[in-house]
Formats: structure tokens, C-alpha cells, sequence
């Protein structure tokens, strides 16, 4: 195994940040994420989700949120089955291609007013 990483959200706080800075959601989020995340009841959470998820596959491979990976190029994305999975942009890839991993595993819950996302890199 080459890296865990967990993180946790307020969804609030992220709700505040996504109206005070208009661009946030855009810089942050994919367009299939954006379209998902707007198709569910409540949006937050899901927003709130995938930014724990890009969080905690950056601290799987031993990096901060500014260390070089844009947060848009690590997408969450949903099977068939309702599994969700990771989709990486070609900084992203490379990054864990240079930590030796491959294929990372994503877990994702939310409950109420907390987001969480689990990653594993083997």
C-alpha cells in the first residue's frame, strides 16, 4: 500500500465559500461533477463530498492542496452500481504513477451537516 488519506467537511462552511467566491465551484469542480452534484436534492452535500475526496487523495500520496495537482483534475465519478470512483487528469495521474500507485479506492458518506472521503492507494 503506498498512501491513506481521509478528510471531513463542514457542509455549511463549504456552502459558504461556494456563494462568497462565485468562481470557486468552477475552478474546483468538473463539469460532470458540477451537473451530478445540481441533480440532487441537496447539493452541498455532494459538493461537500468530492472536495473531501479530492483532500483526501492529495493527502494519500503525502501532498498538500497546493502541491502542484489542481483540484479539478481529480474527479469524482459515479458507476452504474452507485460506486464512486476517481478520475484523474494528466497531473493527477502523474503524481500517482511517481508515488507508485495505481488504481486509487474511493469512499465517500455524508450525514447531515458532514462529508467525508476515504482513499486508499495500493
Amino acid at each position: 500500500m503506498r498512501g491513506i488519506g481521509t478528510d471531513i467537511v463542514d457542509v455549511r462552511r463549504l456552502s459558504r465559500s461556494m456563494r462568497r467566491q462565485a468562481s470557486f465551484v468552477e475552478m474546483v469542480f468538473s463539469e460532470n461533477e458540477r451537473r451530478f452534484c445540481d441533480a440532487q436534492p441537496r447539493p452541498d452535500r455532494h459538493y461537500a463530498a468530492r472536495f473531501a475526496a479530492k483532500e483526501a487523495f492529495l493527502k494519500a500520496l503525502g501532498m498538500g492542496v497546493f502541491g502542484g495537482v489542481a483540484l479539478r483534475e481529480i474527479e469524482v465519478v459515479r458507476e452504474p452500481g452507485g460506486a464512486s470512483l476517481l478520475r484523474l487528469g494528466p497531473t493527477a495521474a502523474a503524481a500517482l504513477r511517481q508515488a507508485g500507485g495505481d488504481h486509487p479506492l474511493l469512499s465517500l458518506s455524508h450525514q447531515r451537516e458532514m462529508a467525508l472521503a476515504f482513499v486508499v492507494v495500493p
